[in-house]
C-alpha cells in the first residue's frame, strides 16, 4: 500500500514537472483557426488574405478538399542547435504548409478511399531554422475529412523543442503504465482468491473495479505509442466512456455492499439509471462525460460512507478521508493525471476496506475454530473423566460379579464407543452413517450402566456422502437427552433421528422419548448446546438454523442446514 501511494505521489509531480516544462517552451500566440471549402494553392501562401474565410469548420461532402489556417507569432528565435517541432492534432488527412513552403503530410488529402487508413490523429512535423525568425508565420493545411464527418474537432497546434514534443507524453505513459500494471496483478490476484472461496463476493467486485481501472488507463493513454486513425479515435473516446460509466457504478456499489444500509438495493438501481441518463443525455460530448460520471461516483460514494460514520461503522472515517483527498488531488492537477490518481486513491481505500474486512473475517473463523477445538476436547474429556469412568467401572465391577458374559459385552461396548470417537474426532464433517454408528455405541454402554432400555430408530437415513453432519453432534443431543429425561413407566427411553433432502436444505430432526425432568426452563446454554452450535458454524458459517424444545413426549432438537 505505501508503494502505490509513493507512486501516486510521484505521478502528481511528475505532472505538475511537464506543466512547468510546457510553458518554458512554447514560444508562439496562436489566432483563430479559419476554413474554406476548396483547393487552391495560392492559400497557402504567407500573406493570403483570409479576411472573408469562416472561424466554423464546415466538412464538404465526400473527400473534398478544405483548407484551414493560422497566424503565428514567433516572439523568440530558436538557437542554432535547438530543433523545434510543430504538433498537431486534428481530424482529417492533411498537407502542412509554414509560410507557403511544404513541411509535411500526414495521410493523403482527397484521395483517402483509394488508400488504407493512414495518418494519425496527433502528429509532429520538424521546422526548419531559417523559417522561424521572429515575427508573424502562417500556418495552412490543406485537408480532407472522409471519416467522422459529424465531428468538426478544431485544429490545435504546438511548437515545442521537437525532441521534447515527440518525448514529453511518452513519460507520463512510463509511471501510468506501471500503474496500470498494479491494477492488472491486483485483478487477477483478487480473481484468483475469488475462484477459490466464491463466497468472497467482494473479492470479485475489488477484482473487476481494479480491471476498469487498467482498461480505462490503457485506453486514454494508448494515442501516446499506438498511432490512432482519426476514424478510430470517435470509438476509442466511446470505450473510455462505457469504462467510466462502469467504473461509476461499481465504486459505490461497492461501498454499498462494505457499508450497507436500509433499502440499498433500491437506492443502487435508481442510482444506475441516473448514470444511464448523464451518460446519454451528454454522450455528445466525451469529457463532461467522464467529468459528470466521475463526480457522481465520488459524490455517492461519499454519500455512502458518510452515513458509514454517522452509524459509527468501522474504518469509515479512513475512507472519507481518501475521498476527500482524491478530490482535493483532482482539483489542483491536471486533469489527464489527475483523474487517474484519484481513481488510485479511491482504489487504495477499496482494497483498505476489504483488507479490514478479511482480516475481520479471518479473527472469527479463528476463534471459530479454537472454540471448536476447545468443545471438542471438553467433549472427550467429559467422556473419560473420573466421575464417567468411576461410575462406567462401578457397573463393570457388577456386571462382572453377577454375569461375566454381560461384563465381557460392556467392555466391548465401551471400547467400541471410544474407538468410533477415536476415527471422528478430527474431523470436520462425517457420514450420518458414522454417527449413528457412535450414537448405537453409546446407547450399548449406557444400557448397562443406567439398566434402561434404549431403543433407537432412524428414517430417512442413506448411505449417501451429502448426508453429513459435523462429529458428535448427534451424540450431544443424545446425551443431554439421556441427562434430562428420565425413563418411561415401562423402564425405555426412545430415541428417533429422522433425515430429510430438499433442494434448499438438509433437516436433521432427534427426537427424545422420555418424562423431561424440568419442562420449564430449556436446556439451550450449556456445554453440548455450545459444542453443537460452534461445530456447526465451523462447518456452515451462518447457513444453519438449530432449535431445541420440549414436547408432550420428550424433547425435540431439530438442526436444518441451508444451500448444501
Amino acid at each position: 500500500m505505501k508503494k502505490a501511494l509513493y507512486i501516486i505521489i510521484f505521478l502528481l509531480f511528475s505532472s505538475c514537472y511537464h506543466t512547468k516544462n510546457d510553458s518554458r517552451y512554447i514560444m508562439t500566440d496562436v489566432s483563430e483557426t479559419l476554413f474554406k471549402i476548396g483547393d487552391n494553392s495560392l492559400w497557402a501562401k504567407k500573406n493570403y488574405d483570409d479576411s472573408e474565410w469562416s472561424t466554423q469548420k464546415i466538412i464538404p461532402k465526400k473527400d473534398k478538399i478544405f483548407w484551414a489556417r493560422k497566424e503565428i507569432n514567433i516572439t523568440k528565435s530558436p538557437d542554432s542547435l535547438q530543433v523545434i517541432g510543430l504538433g498537431i492534432h486534428s481530424f482529417g488527412a492533411y498537407e502542412v504548409y509554414w509560410d507557403g513552403i511544404f513541411i509535411g503530410r500526414n495521410g493523403v488529402p482527397g484521395n483517402e478511399l483509394k488508400r488504407e487508413k493512414i495518418g494519425t490523429t496527433n502528429e509532429s512535423f520538424i521546422i526548419p531554422n531559417s523559417l522561424l525568425n521572429k515575427g508573424n508565420h502562417s500556418i495552412a493545411l490543406r485537408m480532407s475529412q472522409l471519416y467522422e464527418k459529424k465531428d468538426t474537432r478544431n485544429v490545435y497546434t504546438y511548437i515545442l523543442e521537437y525532441d521534447y514534443l515527440i518525448t514529453y507524453k511518452l513519460k507520463d505513459t512510463i509511471y501510468i503504465n506501471i500503474l496500470a500494471g498494479a491494477f492488472l496483478l491486483t485483478c487477477i490476484y483478487y480473481l484468483f482468491l475469488f475462484i477459490n472461496d466464491k463466497k468472497q463476493y467482494t473479492m470479485l467486485l475489488f477484482s473487476l473495479s481494479s480491471l476498469l481501472f487498467f482498461l480505462l488507463i490503457i485506453m486514454e493513454y494508448i494515442k501516446f505509442y499506438i498511432p490512432i486513425h482519426y476514424s478510430s479515435f470517435i470509438l476509442r473516446l466511446k470505450v473510455i466512456g462505457v469504462l467510466t460509466l462502469l467504473i461509476s457504478f461499481l465504486v459505490p456499489y461497492y461501498f454499498s455492499i462494505q457499508f450497507p444500509f436500509k433499502h440499498f438495493k433500491k437506492l443502487i438501481v435508481v442510482y444506475a439509471i441516473f448514470l444511464l441518463l448523464i451518460y446519454r443525455f451528454y454522450s455528445h460530448s466525451f469529457d463532461l462525460t467522464a467529468l459528470f460520471l466521475s463526480q457522481m461516483m465520488w459524490l455517492s460514494s461519499t454519500m455512502i460512507i458518510s452515513y458509514a460514520i454517522y452509524k459509527k461503522q468501522k474504518s469509515a472515517i479512513i475512507i472519507l478521508i481518501g475521498l476527500i483527498l482524491s478530490f482535493i488531488i483532482y482539483k489542483i492537477s491536471i486533469y489527464d493525471v489527475s483523474l487517474f490518481v484519484s481513481f488510485s486513491i479511491i482504489s487504495l481505500c477499496m482494497f483498505y476496506l476489504l483488507s479490514v474486512k478479511l482480516k475481520d473475517q479471518r479473527v472469527a473463523f479463528e476463534y471459530s475454530i479454537a472454540e471448536s477445538t476447545r468443545l471438542k476436547y471438553e467433549l472427550l474429556k467429559k467422556n473419560i473423566q473420573p466421575h464417567f469412568l468411576m461410575n462406567t467401572l462401578t457397573s463393570l465391577i457388577d456386571w462382572v460379579e453377577e454375569s461375566p458374559e454381560k461384563g465381557v459385552e460392556f467392555i466391548e461396548a465401551l471400547a467400541e464407543e471410544f474407538d468410533v470417537l477415536n476415527q471422528v474426532e478430527n474431523e470436520k464433517l462425517i457420514p450420518i452413517t458414522q454417527e449413528i454408528k457412535l450414537c448405537k455405541s453409546h446407547l450399548n454402554v449406557m444400557k448397562y450402566r443406567k439398566e434402561v432400555d434404549y431403543i433407537w430408530e432412524d428414517e430417512g437415513v442413506l448411505n449417501d456422502k451429502n448426508q453429513t453432519i459435523p462429529p458428535a453432534v448427534i451424540h450431544t443431543l443424545l446425551e443431554n437427552g439421556i441427562t434430562h429425561c428420565s425413563p418411561l413407566n415401562n423402564n425405555t427411553m426412545k430415541f428417533k433421528l429422522s433425515v430429510k433432502s430438499t433442494n434448499e436444505n438438509l433437516i436433521y430432526t432427534f427426537i427424545t422419548y422420555g418424562e423431561v425432568r424440568n419442562k420449564i426452563k430449556n436446556k439451550t446454554g450449556g456445554t453440548g448446546f455450545k459444542y453443537v452450535k460452534a461445530r456447526l458454524t465451523e462447518s456452515y458459517g451462518q447457513s444453519w438454523e438449530f432449535t431445541s424444545n420440549s414436547i408432550n413426549n420428550g424433547w425435540e432438537n431439530v438442526i436444518k442446514i441451508n444451500n448444501i
